[in-house]
């Protein structure tokens, strides 16, 4: 039992600073790169870079940036060599002029849905354990109170699935970093949206009865606290 103890009392630090490093800031990753990057304007967009995700292990690439650098080193060239860029989804969507609004809405979830992430090493997108609908376009993440009136779409589009899937994820939020932030990105762990959590959860609710409640009771404690 003691030697149980001990290794709990060993292994919390450690958890604490994996945490840590898988929410850490483009910023605080890469240093120096991330200042030139965004200052010499390598993309138009500066969502671009923080979006990326590194091709390998991210102290080699800062290794290499360290001794590259100087007169005549092509960063452009550098970051395409050493990061993957934001994934443009394969699926365009056309509108059929013959359609009416709600099955022009109801065909976009499949474009706008996302599968569960998996954790990469360098990245800023903060994995979500369930399916979700994002915007489109840049915003290639979960957002907090946009999401319910993504809901009401999908409440009338019947994709309850969906709606619950999206939910369990803000409460994996809550419990894992205290709050559901602007977006599922390391970036936007400084801030939130206002709480529209519990709105989300009255919705499943109006449809599977008051037991939701019960479900999600220590979530919606905790951001209420």
């Amino acid at each position: 039992m003691k030697r149980l103890i001990l290794f709990c009392l060993t292994a919390l630090p450690l958890i604490a600073l994996t945490q840590e490093k898988n929410s850490s800031t483009p910023d605080k990753i890469y240093g120096a790169l991330f200042n030139d990057v965004q200052l010499q304007r390598i993309f138009p967009d500066g969502k671009t870079f923080v979006d990326c995700t590194p091709k390998r292990k991210v102290a080699d690439i800062m290794y290499d940036y360290g001794l590259m650098k100087g007169p005549g080193f092509d960063l452009k060239k550098f970051v395409a060599d050493n990061f993957d860029l934001p994934v443009i989804p394969s699926v365009i969507y056309t509108s059929d002029s013959k359609q009416d609004l709600s099955t022009h809405i109801k065909n976009l979830w499949s474009v706008l849905k996302r599968n569960p992430d998996t954790a990469k090493e360098g990245s800023s997108l903060l994995p979500l354990p369930h399916p979700y609908i994002v915007p489109g376009g840049r915003f290639r993440e979960i957002y907090y109170w946009d999401s319910y009136f993504t809901m009401l779409g999908l409440k009338e589009s019947n994709e309850w699935e969906m709606i619950e899937n999206m939910i369990n994820n803000f409460a994996f939020l809550i419990n894992t970093y205290g709050h559901i932030p602007n977006g599922n990105r390391s970036y936007y762990l400084s801030r939130s949206q206002p709480p529209f959590f519990a709105l989300m959860v009255t919705l499943l609710a109006d449809k599977n009865g008051p037991k939701v409640y019960a479900t999600y009771q220590k979530e919606l404690q905790k951001e209420y606290d």
